[in-house]
């Protein structure tokens, strides 16, 4: 399979779609053209697209979000499948699973129950945490809840909801009266429940985006009432898994809609793809695209496996994935040049909705800062569980199991120091850039050593974010050899080899972004030096790594541009059937089932360091 048959998540996933049910019947329904009309028509009025959600309920789609049935598989595939056609879309249903996650960690089997119901019915669930107050610093909730004698009682507003004005099931952070104690309380909508106007969001124009004012409404809490801060903490450490995977579908769509157009588009003689600069722009967007689904992929993986414990892969999927995806639209936004900023030609919704995901459920500071923590003890050498491949391999073998289930698992973090991981690689592989990004991870955690022993570390936070955001996008090339290099697929347990595609793509991302990183670690050392601290080791051997890395382009880019360069054949999958367990014609690239330019061509519709913080539900 290949980026013009399906997205890349798919591709990369251990498990095939047939057997994540009923996600390939959801993909279907979208791949659709009529389906890509309704939604963009959607988004072109700021309105749900009420009609698409109707079709989804349908086929099943609550059963994805179900705490009777949900898993972390079906839920991050399902967002996957969902960004590759609309943002709008995907946050609309993303936001249930997000928001039931309380009751999957601490509900009591009564709450759970009547979520599920209250979704089988047609209902849906919003997770109510900011305000504007306030920002990302949920500490300063100012919500609260009072105990009558019977029960408890929610009074404030909340903005910026997803789903603020019409989802029923009202999952709230709420202030224990006068004190310094938070709770989480299950509300449902009733007359005290006044649905704010919504905000007029520049990604997601077709979701609610509101607010919520109670008066004095019922609310029971979720766990004990004075635990909220701890069981939100829980919730985000799986939830952050799933927003790798909205923006892995994100990117997905975005090259298979850029693909397209290089391959139709004739201003000069010959489709633009022939041209040198275009087909760098499309090879850039499938090494990143590569990247964004595995970390992705491995986050899902580990978080149905271990639950919490895989936090810090979440965290990483959080800030790796958003910030490479964002990329991934603007090389495909060069590609269609002004064509990307008209509405008309469907991509500039692209361009609108990968913004969403890098501030959705945390900003990229605050995942920095959890980032740096963890990085300063992988440089403090805090772990001593070897390179923690047998436990992955488990977890890429593992089925989906029950998310009520993953979520309540208690075991020790998941996090194996990167370098011991990369040199376990690279003795799998004879490829000098896997070898390359083990000497890198070692400099990098040698670099923070000096930093913390010279007093940089402590005093510079944004030395610290920038060296934790190296160790994030080192971590999306760790997973992304992992899951595609020959030898090194049969460290995790995987049988076979990935598509010839994601082989160059792989050449790729490790030629041009090992290099960035190599360049970006040799800056840091640098501006440690210039600062009069104690001299920064140039253990590096910075030219070295580079010419490494970098021998990786020729033969990759070779590859990329014969794959770009052959359109796929018309009919049934060349290679046997596809992943979903289908014998069918794939979609169009762009996900849409339309022409690949993003517009219907009988309408011109467009295709579619606080306490603990957060960023837009």
């Amino acid at each position: 399979m290949t980026p013009d048959e399906t997205s890349a998540w798919q591709r990369l996933c251990p498990r095939p779609m047939a057997q994540v049910d009923p996600l390939p019947a959801i993909a279907r329904h979208l791949d659709r053209p009529d389906t890509a009309r309704r939604l963009a028509a959607a988004d072109a009025s700021r309105t749900p697209p009420d009609d698409v959600l109707a079709d989804l309920r349908e086929i099943g789609v609550a059963s994805v979000y179900d705490p009777a049935s949900a898993t972390a598989v079906h839920v991050n595939a399902l967002n996957a499948v969902a960004a590759r056609h609309s943002g709008s879309l995907a946050i609309t249903l993303g936001v249930n699973a997000l928001a039931l996650l309380p009751l999957c960690i601490t509900g009591t089997p009564e709450q759970r129950d009547r979520a599920g119901a209250v979704l089988r019915g047609g209902g849906a669930a919003a997770l109510l945490l900011t305000e504007l107050e306030h920002g990302s610093n949920l500490a300063r909730t100012n919500t609260r809840v009072d105990s009558d004698g019977e029960g408890f009682r929610l009074t404030g507003e909340k903005h910026l909801i997803n789903g603020g004005s019409r989802h029923d099931l009202l999952v709230t952070l709420a202030r224990l009266g006068d004190t310094d104690r938070f709770g989480l309380f299950l509300a449902e909508r009733d007359d005290t429940v006044t649905a704010l106007p919504s905000w007029r969001t520049l990604p997601a124009t077709a979701a609610d985006i509101s607010g919520v004012r109670f008066a004095g409404t019922p609310a029971e809490p979720i766990g004990a009432p004075g635990d909220g801060l701890t069981i939100l903490q829980l919730t985000l450490a799986l939830s952050r898994g799933g927003i790798g995977s909205l923006a892995s579908g994100a990117a997905s769509g975005a090259l298979a809609q850029a693909v397209r157009y290089a391959r139709e588009r004739d201003v000069y003689g010959q489709p633009i793809v022939h041209l040198g600069a275009i087909a760098e722009h499309l090879a850039r967007a499938a090494a990143l695209d590569v990247l964004v689904a595995a970390t992705a992929v491995k986050a899902t993986f580990l978080i149905n496996a271990l639950g919490p414990a895989a936090a810090y892969a979440a965290a990483v999927a959080k800030y790796a994935c958003c910030e490479l995806a964002e990329q991934t639209v603007g090389e495909g936004r060069a590609v269609l040049g002004s064509r990307a900023l008209v509405e008309e030609f469907g991509y500039a919704a692209r361009v609108r909705d990968v913004l969403l995901y890098g501030v959705f459920d945390g900003t990229r500071h605050i995942l920095l800062d959890q980032l740096q923590w963890r990085l300063e003890r992988f440089a403090a050498g805090a772990d001593r569980s070897g390179d923690g491949y047998p436990v992955l391999a488990e977890a890429y073998s593992r089925p989906p199991q029950p998310l009520v289930r993953a979520a309540r698992l208690r075991l020790r973090p998941y996090a194996p120091a990167p370098a011991a991981r990369a040199a376990t690689l690279a003795a799998r592989t004879d490829r000098p850039a896997v070898a390359a990004l083990s000497t890198l991870l070692t400099g990098l955690v040698d670099l923070v050593a000096v930093a913390r022993r010279c007093g940089r570390w402590v005093t510079d936070q944004a030395w610290r974010f920038s060296a934790a955001a190296v160790l994030a996008e080192a971590e999306a090339l760790l997973a992304a050899v992992e899951l595609i290099d020959p030898g090194c697929r049969a460290v995790v347990g995987l049988p076979g080899r990935a598509s010839a595609a994601d082989e160059a793509a792989l050449g790729y991302a490790l030629g041009w972004r090992g290099a960035e990183l190599a360049t970006r670690i040799e800056v840091l050392a640098a501006d440690l030096r210039a600062d009069g601290g104690a001299a920064a080791p140039d253990r590096l051997g910075h030219d070295d790594l580079v010419a490494a890395f970098a021998g990786e382009l020729p033969p990759a880019r070779a590859a990329l541009r014969h794959w770009l360069t052959t359109p796929p054949t018309d009919g049934p999958d060349r290679d046997g059937p596809d992943r979903d367990g289908s014998d069918r014609p794939g979609p169009g690239p762009d996900g849409s089932g339309s022409d690949g330019s993003g517009v219907d061509a009988a309408t011109g519709a467009s295709a579619a360091g606080d306490r603990l913080g957060v960023g837009t539900r």
